[in-house]
Formats: structure tokens, C-alpha cells, sequence
């Protein structure tokens, strides 16, 4: 059942931090980018994740699409451009999410879109046996500076069936 999602920079690059972004084609579906999320991904076009993101897009992996820059109503000015851009491109297609950073997962909810995150993607990867474990991976992000917090890494392992490891 392949579906639409659009997004957000943060679960970008998680997942480039993984050597994972086909795997969120595999599990999600087509993964539409806006333009704004893009730069913001390409910021400092030399780093690794930076590198591994314009490969995607380049292969297909990742569908860029312009994005209306005026704010939407109603969303908070506290989101960033790639966060807003986002919300309005999902609700535009009338598709799912993916967004890490809390603000913007609750303004999405509010906005009434299914919103999605990286440990929502290594969940259902894992469910489906696209991966052996969750938990290397999680420690990969939290050692490449990402930040998730122990409660979220405690309830992610929980639903795979993995004990917490470590911090």
C-alpha cells in the first residue's frame, strides 16, 4: 500500500545519519521534500548527510516539490520554514507527516494530519523485518548527535520487543 508523506528535515537526516533513506520509500510510500526542507538538508552540501540526501533525491528516492513560503494560518511562528512548508504541502496532498521536532508534530495533529517520526518508521521497519533490531540504530543517532530522549528510546524498544541497552 504505498501512500504520500511529505517531509521535514529531522527524519531526513536520521535517516541519512543511518545509511537508511531508501528505507523510507520501502515502509512509507513516495516521500515528497519540499524545496525549503531540501536547502535546509543541503545546508553545508559537503557533510555526509547532506551528500547521502541530494544521492536520493537524485535517484528518485525523494520527490522535491516547490513549497508555498507564506505562513500558514493558525500555525505557530515557532515552527521553522521547512516544519511549515511541510504541514502545508501534507495538508494540501491530504497525506501523512514526517516530522520529529515536537512543536511541529502537535501542530500537524492539530491541523488533523497523521504524523509520523523516525522511531515511528524504525517501529514499522522492524515490524515488517527490514531490520534485525532497532536498537543499534537508535544508539547511531544519539551518537551522531541526534537527539532523542530516554523516555521516547525506552517506548520505541518497548514496542519492538528490545531491552534498553544503555543511556
Amino acid at each position: 500500500m504505498a501512500e504520500i508523506v511529505v517531509a521535514d528535515a529531522g527524519p531526513l537526516i536520521a535517516f541519512a545519519h543511518l545509511d537508511r533513506l531508501s528505507l523510507l520509500a520501502e515502509i512509507l510510500g513516495r516521500i515528497i521534500v519540499p524545496d525549503s526542507v531540501l536547502q535546509e538538508c543541503l545546508y553545508i552540501p559537503s557533510r555526509p548527510d547532506a551528500v547521502m540526501i541530494k544521492s536520493a533525491v537524485d535517484e528518485g528516492v525523494l520527490t522535491v516539490q516547490v513549497s508555498n513560503d507564506a505562513p500558514l494560518e493558525g500555525l505557530s511562528s515557532s515552527l521553522g520554514i521547512g516544519e511549515q512548508s511541510a504541514i502545508s504541502i501534507a495538508l494540501t496532498l491530504d497525506c501523512a507527516v514526517l516530522v520529529d521536532d515536537k512543536l511541529a508534530r502537535r501542530a500537524a495533529s492539530y491541523l488533523g494530519l497523521r504524523v509520523i517520526g523516525t522511531g515511528g518508521v524504525l517501529i514499522k521497519a522492524r515490524q515488517m523485518n527490514r531490520i534485525p533490531e532497532v536498537a543499534p540504530l537508535l544508539e547511531t543517532l544519539r551518537t551522531k548527535g541526534y537527539h532523542l530522549s530516554s523516555g521516547l528510546i525506552d517506548r520505541i524498544l518497548q514496542m519492538t520487543g528490545e531491552e534498553h541497552r544503555g543511556t
